[in-house]
């Protein structure tokens, strides 16, 4: 029987899923399994900066490849330990990631050796713990295997794959340092990997199908609300053709925006609780049915808690349930019950829906602004107009993800804001997988030409910027645009406007960064604007323009280290009536003096 080395093995199957590039960082117990990367044509070597920077990278990936998982190798306890981080908040938002991990050899765990890189058992340190690691991953990921067993290994990582792909969440693959060069048979690259997501019972898919449709029959102000779970699951294709066959007024939330094309006739608004626009908490609230698909239901994703939709007009399509006014049912993915849904659709029986203008949403909040360049102009004037159908939009953890909610997004946008998770400096790294992944969509003709366009903080790119060298370093040209507000503006709105803890190193010379990252002087174009004109005149540009897909664009933005969006100082004025009002009732509860917040 033909054999191949495990390593061949286990990176010929990632190929094989349209995968082209692996990120990470080396180190000796990994350094024989990347090898193995080179026995697979076509496929590439990403080497980051750290491993926090690498699996910010590979959620980036993630989000951009269409459902096909950003795969990172580690070394074993320093190295996976650097990239948790960021596989948590893969985890926390449902990005397929594959973190492979090479660790120390069979013998040397199984007769506890003092490996370096390990920690001692906490129970006697005595011996040490070399499964230590794998059982602090265990909360961050859908599955993981110890390829330990060289009559499993096909199988498990097989499975691994299948699991990662299907549930979009990551997984695990510890590598021990002797089994690299196992043998595995050949002829298991031939066996098709399964991945279909497909609910335990059928005749009950069918069964919800027509209790959603007959929901649907029955209702007088029907609304769809898309949340960001619809798109980690691949159901962009689905969703909009259930906005544009039943015509109903259809939102989505800000983690999720542009998911529901913003230019169709059909999108009502951005849905926040109250902070969204005028009339579309309404419009959504008093909805007599309402289909929302893929919720993340937390305090920024609802106006700081502020969601009322009643269960008995609410139908929830989730990965993890279905749910038809109140009634949940547990295991079933949304995915299998959409598509009969779909199928099923009788055009005749629809309702008339409600107008998107019959709503009579608001616009959005003019703040005022010390700085010529305000968040304001900025995202609602600016950005507006610059961002164009396709591009891969990323935002970061700061003023950035709540300043552009005010930007109106053509259609075909993918947009990634961390809002959930909140990990400042993720949208770096982040915005160079989506450049990896975009190149493979090209390269591939698996979709169309489409910009990496970032937003980011002066404080949030402090954390992660030297990815900039990786950037220039494999020809990535990405528009970036660096918000310098002097420090964390977003946790002024929060606490401490003139805090020191929220100031950051004053003076950065940004524009001089890729010189310093050893950057070809002709692989980048920098600029810092003060003043709308310069702005303007710059966005205008021929040379900017001429820039557009062949270097590196970075734009520093002044603005004032006060400028707060609307939404940010809603946000916060809401989460702190939601944390008096808690914190008192649950002092009364525990019989303590309530105190202050």
């Amino acid at each position: 029987m033909a054999t191949i080395p495990l390593g061949t093995f286990l990176f010929q199957r990632i190929h094989q899923l349209g995968i082209d590039n692996i990120l990470g960082c080396p180190g000796d117990f990994n350094m024989t399994l990347l090898d193995h990367i080179f026995n697979v044509d076509g496929l590439n070597w990403i080497g980051c900066c750290n491993e926090l920077n690498a699996a910010y990278a590979a959620d980036g990936y993630g989000r951009t490849r269409g459902g096909l998982p950003g795969v990172i190798v580690t070394t074993y306890g320093v190295g996976e330990l650097s990239a948790i981080n960021g596989v948590s908040g893969a985890f926390a938002e449902h990005v397929p990631l594959l973190h492979i991990v090479g660790t120390p050899a069979r013998p040397e765990m199984e007769y506890k050796m003092w490996m370096h890189h390990t920690i001692p058992s906490s129970a006697d340190f005595d011996s040490p713990d070399h499964h230590a690691y794998m059982r602090m991953s265990a909360p961050v990921r859908c599955c993981s295997a110890l390829l330990d067993n060289v009559d499993t290994l096909a199988s498990e990582i097989d499975r691994i794959i299948e699991t990662v792909y299907k549930r979009s969440l990551p997984g695990y693959i510890f590598v021990p340092l002797d089994i690299v060069m196992a043998p595995v048979p050949k002829a298991a690259l031939d066996t098709s990997l399964s991945l279909t997501v497909v609910n335990p019972d059928p005749e009950a898919d069918d069964m919800l199908a027509i209790k959603i449709l007959d929901a649907i029959y029955a209702s007088k102000k029907p609304a769809i609300l898309a949340d960001i779970l619809a798109r980690r699951h691949m159901s962009r294709k689905l969703v909009m053709d259930l906005v544009n066959t039943t015509k109903f007024p259809s939102f989505s939330t800000d983690l999720a925006k542009g998911f529901v094309d913003e230019d169709s006739p059909y999108f009502a608004g951005q849905y926040n609780g109250r902070l969204s626009l005028p009339g579309v908490a309404e419009a959504v609230e008093e909805s007599d049915l309402v289909i929302n698909i893929g919720p993340i239901i937390s305090d920024s994703n609802t106006g700081g808690f502020t969601r009322f939709i009643d269960d008995e007009n609410l139908i929830i399509l989730h990965p993890a349930y279905v749910k038809v006014f109140g009634e949940r049912y547990h295991g079933t993915h949304f995915l299998p019950v959409l598509e009969k849904v779909m199928k099923r659709l009788d055009i005749s029986k629809l309702p008339a829906a409600r107008t998107v203008k019959s709503l009579k949403i608001g616009e959005p909040v003019e703040v005022k602004s010390a700085a010529d360049i305000s968040t304001s102009y900025f995202y609602r004037y600016i950005m507006s107009n610059f961002i164009q159908p396709f591009d891969n939009v990323f935002a970061e953890s700061g003023t950035a993800q709540y300043g552009i909610n005010d930007s109106k997004f053509p259609h075909n946008i993918n947009f990634t804001t961390q809002l959930y998770y909140s990990s400042i400096g993720f949208t770096l790294p982040a915005a160079l997988g989506a450049c990896i992944a975009q190149r493979e969509i090209e390269q591939q003709n698996a979709g169309p030409k489409a910009r990496v366009v970032l937003f980011e903080g002066d404080g949030s790119s402090m954390m992660t910027i030297q990815e900039l060298a990786t950037i220039t370093r494999y020809g990535y040209c990405p528009t970036i645009f660096l918000i310098n507000n002097s420090g964390y503006t977003i946790e002024r709105a929060i606490h401490g406007p003139h805090a020191k803890y929220n100031d950051v190193c004053p003076d950065w010379k940004y524009l001089e960064l890729f010189r310093t990252f050893g950057a070809p002087e002709d692989s980048y174009f920098c600029k810092k604007v003060t003043t709308r004109a310069e702005l303007e005149s710059l966005i205008e540009s021929d040379e900017f323009k001429e820039c557009d897909g062949k270097k590196v664009r970075f734009i520093e933005v002044i603005m004032d280290k006060l400028d707060i969006p609307w939404r940010l100082s809603a946000q916060v004025s809401k989460m702190s009536e939601h944390t008096k009002k808690w914190f008192y009732e649950y002092s009364e509860k525990m019989g303590e003096v309530p105190r202050a917040v």
